[in-house]
């Protein structure tokens, strides 16, 4: 008898052997959903997690069966083995009563073929945000080419609840110029803010433009304001357009990919890329910031923005477009050390099992960049993906799923080349989110105690010690 004849005798024999069908198996959580009470005609979203706990994909319908204030984004979906798919369920009531629906989930699982979950929501009269601008239409009448003109218009929050605005967009001539910028700023109820945009005019032809204000108001949830230049002009601009992540996962490359921008007559574009804005303590810019394509380095957690404008053969500019990426940690635990100097080196230690600076394979550090605290390759294991030694960081260590323990976090002043005195910063991300952010001024040969990182909890304990000087300064045996 072969090995394979004894295998399926043997699977033939036992049937409780553990074997496992390829089959999809549904799971589905929350069993309900309230929204509870929602002002009116406000949206609210809440999740329902949709898992495949089989071995086979699993292909899924969804559907809002009764009250229409309800809503469903995704019909038909594949969730893979072992993974889930978040539906954001919708509610936004039309009157002030109470509202009740079923959403409804079928699938492949021939166990479990549908789910379905109870919805409901009530409408009440609540305080609530509410958009407004002075004027529709910004007209900067005849202005001569190479001088320029500054008008505003106000933006106003006329309700009695936070009006928050998404990123500001522009259309149409890249003459104009948003000088103040609200985006993604809160205003306050009963709230205004000028907004100034500047017209500068790069030939004789006039200028037409316009400028989208998103928010958060669940009537006009964007308004438009129409620039008009020396008459306004009548032919079409090209327009910029960016593809690029809404996220990215620090330290990591980020492509930005200006290819689909387009000119009206087809003529050949120029690409002019600008890094708008960066977290606090990163020296990086943008590679290859005129070509189509550009790449920026997120070495830091936090939003970065980017705007991209094109020009045609002709001088024509079209208006700016942007982008914004917000770079989360990836791993459970990332600790990020910058410096305020352009030459000392600082060096960034994470520990285990109290061991001390310089102490072996315990304690990571440019010393021991990847040591296994687990087994082999396991996510326990820290790394020390960036080293800066030539000034200002960053430097950062990452554990992917840390085993739990407590964790010491220290720098080191290694090398002072000339800097003297320097302020180095440390941010403590657990779960992906900001636990602690704290600075201290070191000299050369000092040791900074930061603090404790407590896993599970992800919480980070201060040490309240004074810098000493370093016991140790090489690796050792």
């Amino acid at each position: 008898m072969n090995a394979l004849t004894a295998l399926l005798v043997l699977a033939a024999c036992r049937p409780d052997t553990g074997l496992v069908d390829l089959l999809p198996r549904m799971a589905v959580a929350p069993t309900t959903v309230d929204f509870g009470e929602i002002a009116v005609p406000a949206r609210e979203t809440a999740p329902v997690f949709v898992t495949n706990n089989g071995r086979a994909p699993l292909e899924i319908t969804a559907r809002i069966e009764g009250d229409g204030t309800f809503d469903v984004p995704v019909s038909e979906a594949t969730v893979d083995p072992s993974q889930s798919l978040t539906l954001d369920l919708g509610f936004r009531p039309t009157s002030y009563l109470p509202y009740s629906a079923e959403l409804v989930i079928t699938s492949n699982d021939a166990d479990n073929p549908e789910v379905r979950v109870p919805l409901a929501g009530v409408g009440v009269d609540g305080p609530l945000p509410d958009i407004a601008l002075d004027t529709q239409t910004l007209d900067f009448g005849e202005v001569a080419v190479g001088s320029s003109v500054s008008l505003f218009v106000t933006l106003e929050n006329a309700g009695d609840a936070p009006l928050t605005l998404g990123t500001l967009q522009q259309a149409g001539s890249g003459a104009f110029e948003l000088t103040t910028d609200p985006s993604n700023d809160t205003l306050g109820p009963r709230s205004e803010v000028p907004v100034v945009i500047t017209y500068r005019p790069f030939g004789p032809a006039g200028d037409a433009g316009t400028i989208a204000f998103p928010s958060d108001d669940p009537d006009e949830p964007v308004l438009e304001l129409v620039l008009l230049g020396n008459g306004g002009g009548d032919f079409a601009y090209p327009e910029a357009v960016i593809d690029c992540p809404a996220t990215s996962e620090p330290p990591i490359w980020v492509d930005l990919d200006g290819s689909g921008s387009t000119d009206p007559d087809g003529l050949a574009l120029d690409y002019t890329w600008t890094l708008l804005s960066r977290p606090v303590g990163s020296q990086e810019d943008l590679l290859n910031p005129t070509s189509p394509v550009a790449r920026l380095f997120t070495d830091l957690a936090g939003p970065w923005e980017v705007q991209l404008v094109v020009e045609n053969t002709l001088g024509t500019r079209s208006a700016p477009a942007r982008c914004t990426i917000d770079a989360v940690p990836a791993d459970d635990l990332h600790v990020e050390l910058i410096w305020d100097t352009p030459s000392a080196d600082l060096d960034l230690h994470l520990a285990q099992n109290g061991a001390a600076l310089f102490g072996g394979s315990d304690d990571a550090s440019f010393c021991n960049a990847g040591p296994s605290w687990g087994a082999a390759g396991s996510d326990d294991d820290p790394r020390l993906d960036l080293d800066d030694q030539g000034g200002y960081g960053p430097e950062n260590m990452n554990v992917r799923a840390p085993s739990n323990d407590a964790y010491q976090v220290r720098v080191h002043y290694f090398e002072e080349h000339a800097d003297d005195v320097v302020n180095a910063t440390v941010r403590v991300f657990s779960y992906g989110t900001l636990a602690w952010e704290g600075q201290r001024a070191m000299v050369e040969n000092e040791v900074w105690d930061v603090g404790i990182v407590n896993w599970p909890d992800g919480t980070f304990g201060v040490q309240s010690v004074d810098n000493y000087v370093a016991p140790a300064r090489s690796c050792g045996p």
